[in-house]
């Protein structure tokens, strides 16, 4: 004969908060790891960077940003084009600005990733079309007057 034992309301009560307890601390684990990778996030854009290089004392920072991106294209017997993306880096110049740093210096730069060509169609010569992106090298110097705390 089997015997079936029930628990009575404390103990039930007690298992329903060390449930509630575990649920807890888990979701606790989770909002902690969520805020770390946000962070390791951060510090890994420019913006991130730019508070660490401040917070360590340095003089100058200098970041890269890609502000357009180029692929090539090419249709057969059609000819050859590229499709362009661009990025506004103002956004994020800005915000290193604001994390204690004034603007000295901004130069661009193609790097060019590649290209495809073709024979021309019922003609001689070629047509090429090129990949690759511009990227902005941007340089800084430590500015105290520009910092906003956060």
């Amino acid at each position: 004969m089997a015997f079936i034992s029930k628990k009575s309301p404390e103990q039930q009560a007690q298992v329903a908060a060390e449930k509630e307890r575990k649920r807890q601390e888990t979701e606790e684990k989770q909002q902690a790891e969520r805020l770390e990778r946000d962070r390791q996030a951060f510090l890994a854009t420019p913006v991130g960077q730019a508070r660490q290089c401040f917070e360590r004392g340095d003089l100058v920072y200098q970041c890269s940003i890609d502000v357009m991106s180029q692929q090539a294209v090419i249709v057969a017997m059609v000819g050859s084009a590229t499709t362009r993306q661009t990025k506004d880096p103002v956004v994020v110049l800005n915000a290193v600005c604001r994390e204690g740093w004034e603007l000295v210096n901004g130069s661009f730069v193609f790097v060019e990733q590649g290209q495809q060509s073709r024979d021309k169609f019922m003609s001689s010569g070629q047509n090429v079309a090129i990949k690759g992106e511009t990227v902005g090298y941007y340089l800084f110097k430590r500015c105290q007057a520009n910092r906003r705390e956060s």
